[in-house]
């Protein structure tokens, strides 16, 4: 059982609808540290994590650990419904097959109810990743959104190179080519690498598909390998946290 409210209904529907676009279900789990959502792709290319502190609540109450997973759509559309003004109220009773949102004016106090079915109980969540990633850098959340909405005009791969402190972003075609230099101040905040010479490419339409939750934040972080996954972080001023982690393409 659970009963948890959070104060900012517009930010939580911010991070909810801009994040889960890529999946089918959301396994959601609650416990005394805060919430959980943690989900593959249906093609498993991409590993979704949010994360949100019991601290970023203005109500927390959890009686035990609870995992359940609802119909992404049936919770999208719920949070649809959430003004700038509300706050929402997010309830679970045991041995229910539902979840209860509770969307509150927080100036009229008026109520609306929604509920989203709940397709399975007690279900763990996917493991987390763990990689040491060689490349680490923070850009402005808006200057890398630009920057994938540019290279999709491209094509469909986004490469990423690093050497010699600096980053080479490229997106080519047969006849068109996309190409950026990131360096510290240009408009990088941060960069450390552990390899002299490493290059990726992923999918840029997985990574247009996810770039609007970069915006939720000022700073997003970026960690990439040789064929290796790339992690894309943003922190949110509550202490909430998105992170994906998205295939190479070969």
């Amino acid at each position: 059982m659970f009963k948890i409210k959070y104060p900012v209904g517009a930010r939580i529907k911010r991070i909810f609808q801009d994040s889960l676009k890529p999946i089918d279900e959301v396994p959601i789990s609650v416990d005394a540290d805060g919430l959980l959502i943690r989900a593959l792709s249906p093609d498993k290319n991409l590993l979704v994590e949010v994360v949100m502190p019991q601290t970023a609540f203005e109500l927390f109450d959890v009686n035990r650990r609870t995992t359940l997973t609802v119909d992404k759509s049936q919770f999208l559309r719920s949070f649809r419904k959430v003004g700038k003004k509300d706050s929402v109220l997010i309830e679970f009773e045991e041995g229910n097959r539902a979840l209860k949102l509770t969307l509150i004016n927080m100036r009229t106090g008026v109520e609306r109810n929604y509920v989203v079915n709940v397709r399975e109980v007690g279900n763990e969540l996917v493991s987390s990743i763990n990689i040491d990633l060689p490349v680490r850098f923070q850009i402005p959340s808006e200057d890398l959104r630009k920057i994938i909405a540019d290279a999709k005009l491209i094509d469909e791969d986004l490469e990423l190179r690093y050497e010699g402190n600096r980053i080479e972003v490229v997106s080519t075609s047969e006849n068109k080519m996309f190409k950026q230099i990131l360096a510290l101040d240009r408009p990088l905040y941060f960069l450390e690498a552990k390899e002299t010479q490493v290059s990726s490419k992923y999918d840029l339409d997985l990574l247009k598909a996810l770039a609007k939750s970069f915006t939720l934040a000022d700073v997003t972080t970026v960690e990439f390998g040789p064929s290796l996954p790339i992690k894309i972080s943003v922190e949110i001023g509550d202490g909430s946290r998105i992170t994906y982690w998205i295939a190479s393409k070969i």
